[in-house]
């Protein structure tokens, strides 16, 4: 498991109040990427929140938590 040491974007938020455009159309990038990826490999995570979105020490997108998620076919 990795280590996602900038913690959740629920926190992320909410520490800063209010992010710069810039700082979201990097981090909203990321999150779409991400669910492409899981979805091009018929996955549906079915839980996507802000608690479940984790950031690394470099503030890159990791979606955690798959535990309600499905294979879809």
């Amino acid at each position: 498991m990795e280590m996602c040491a900038g913690g959740d974007l629920l926190n992320y938020v909410r520490k800063r109040r209010r992010l710069k455009e810039n700082v979201c159309k990097r981090l909203f990038h990321q999150i779409i990427n991400a669910i492409g990826y899981v979805h091009q490999r018929s996955v549906v995570h079915r839980d996507i929140k802000l608690d479940n979105i984790l950031l690394d020490r470099k503030e890159n997108v990791k979606i955690g938590d798959f535990g309600v998620s499905r294979i879809v076919k």
